[in-house]
């Protein structure tokens, strides 16, 4: 028997002892037996009611407070995958996107309040974000190898990533992950990109526009977080926004 059960069990015995104790003298001194049978009867009776709420009030709580601490946990996660490589595949993909247009007014994130994060989310929820990689057909080669490459280094990363347990919290993060590890898939089984036809390249837009979605989201709510929690945070995401071409790390202003 270890330590710490032989505790428990010298605890339990003195509990029991001090018990008798209390309620023996109190028989002594008083003589009134009934009225510590009423007393047990009484406090035993609210046994089921303590129950009752550290059962269903109390795990609740702790329940939503361990989800509030994962959740946490989670979403500073995507700052390691932001920084790693969610910031270069936005820029990759958005720098070839036939209608980058539509994306225009990310670029005006740095004004930006709570609200407006808000009204973002919710617009890129009830809609899609065009998508077409507008590249020529002598630079698709090198763009495709560009991409490849990326993903490539970050491969054992991205699955870092997926193999958290509680990652499972965040559907649609957990989708990301998996349409990045797909196009990384795609990518990597054509050994010669030069041999990629019209047909082919299509197919690849397909893959390229699911992660293309899901990720400006996914970048969106970051931000809103950031902006919401840690304000600090938010300049430097900021000052290295993927869809502003004269954005800079150095601070000027």
């Amino acid at each position: 028997m270890d330590d710490h059960k032989r505790w428990k069990i010298k605890f339990s015995i003195l509990m029991v002892i001090l018990i008798i104790i209390i309620y023996g003298s109190n028989y002594l001194v008083l003589g009134d037996g009934e009225h510590i049978i009423s007393y047990v009867w009484t406090h035993l009776g609210f046994i089921p009611v303590d129950i009752l709420i550290v059962a269903f009030l109390l795990e609740e709580i702790i329940e939503k407070k361990e989800k509030e601490a994962v959740f946490e946990k989670l979403d500073m996660l995507m700052s390691t995958f932001f920084s790693e490589v969610g910031n270069e595949l936005i820029s990759q993909l958005n720098e070839v996107n036939k209608y980058k247009t539509t994306t225009e007014n990310l670029k005006t994130i740095k004004t930006w309040t709570d609200k407006d994060y808000e009204n973002k989310l919710n617009e890129l929820k009830s809609s899609h974000i065009n998508f077409l990689a507008d590249v020529a057909s002598e630079n698709r080669e090198e763009f495709l190898e560009n991409l490849r490459d990326l993903l490539a280094d970050k491969r054992e990363f991205i699955i870092n990533l997926i193999n958290n347990p509680n990652l499972l919290e965040k559907e649609e993060f957990t989708n990301l992950m998996n349409s990045i590890l797909h196009l990384d898939e795609e990518l990597e089984h054509r050994k010669d990109l030069a041999l990629v036809n019209e047909s082919d390249f299509q197919h690849l837009n397909v893959d390229m526009d699911r992660v293309y979605n899901i990720l400006i989201r996914e970048w969106i709510y970051y931000l809103k977080y950031l902006n919401k929690n840690y304000p600090y945070m938010i300049a430097l995401m900021i000052r290295t926004n993927p869809f502003d071409k004269d954005a800079s790390v150095y601070v000027t202003e």
